[in-house]
């Protein structure tokens, strides 16, 4: 059976060996940062909080040193809505004197949350990108998530592209996107829109009295708009004298098309 008056004492007989110890450990400072957690906090969320604060402390080397330190700070927002200026609460444990704080005080704002739905836009070279899904739920600090316009990615040639929340004046950090990545499900040329003449040659013996419209709106790929600038045309029945009207027949290069169908009126003579 243990001999507890003997543990006992022992037990004694080295607190006081430790305690002598600290007392006669030299006493030091020391800088060093530690991170800032918020307590506290219901629905929203903290603007201006910093991550860490400094402390510059004094103690024991025992327990100032190395990691002996067991340094912790927080910020309590119980019950805070809208602006707040609190102070740093340390906590160090005894024997350690807390010399400075920086910053002591923390001001800032607690803004509530709010969610809506963003649609997504995927930029790439030389092509337009189609994703599944095409809108993601945007959640975060009301003052952010009212401005945000679009999440917007760039395809870098994976199955996948990661998003981020923008305004009209840049990112959005605060603003949290679900899902944060979409997948690319299609990747197709990217159209361009022209207005260009429409002209109409009728064929030898046949003139050409009238006739619209005079232009017509197509899209295609840029290199082939870029020297285009008229397109001709011819009735859908054929030249004849007198008036004609109906759809026209356009002769256009590869890759161009009309936007919409082309109806037109003419009138044709002999010459």
């Amino acid at each position: 059976m243990r001999d507890w008056p003997a543990w006992l004492l022992s037990l004694l007989a080295a607190l006081a060996v430790w305690y002598s110890l600290r007392e006669r450990a030299p006493v030091v400072e020391r800088a060093l940062s530690v991170p800032l957690q918020v307590v506290g906090l219901g629905e929203g969320v903290a603007e201006g909080v910093p991550k860490e604060v400094f402390l510059r402390v004094r103690g024991p080397a025992p327990l100032v040193e190395g990691r002996n330190l067991l340094a912790s700070a927080y910020l309590d927002l119980s019950g805070v809505e809208g602006p707040f200026s609190r102070e740093v609460q340390v906590s160090v444990p005894q024997g350690v004197t807390v010399l400075e704080v920086r910053p002591a005080r923390v001001e800032g704002r607690v803004e509530a949350l709010l969610t809506r739905t963003l649609p997504v836009e995927v930029h790439a070279q030389g092509a337009w990108v189609r994703t599944e899904p095409d809108r993601v739920e945007a959640r975060g600090p009301r003052s952010q998530v009212e401005v945000a316009v679009a999440a917007l990615g760039l395809d870098l040639g994976a199955g996948e592209v990661a998003l981020t929340a923008f305004g009209p004046q840049g990112p959005l950090p605060g603003v949290a996107l679900s899902p944060s990545r979409v997948r690319v499900v299609a990747r197709e040329a990217v159209l361009f829109r022209k207005e260009v003449a429409l002209v109409v040659k009728p064929p030898p013996g046949l003139e050409v009295l009238e006739y619209t419209p005079k232009t017509l709106e197509v899209v295609g790929p840029r290199e082939a708009l870029e020297g285009l600038e008229a397109v001709e045309a011819r009735p859908q029945g054929g030249f004849r004298p007198g008036e004609v009207a109906g759809p026209w027949v356009l002769d256009l290069p590869q890759g161009v098309r009309p936007i919409g169908q082309v109806l037109g009126r003419a009138r044709f003579a002999l010459k």
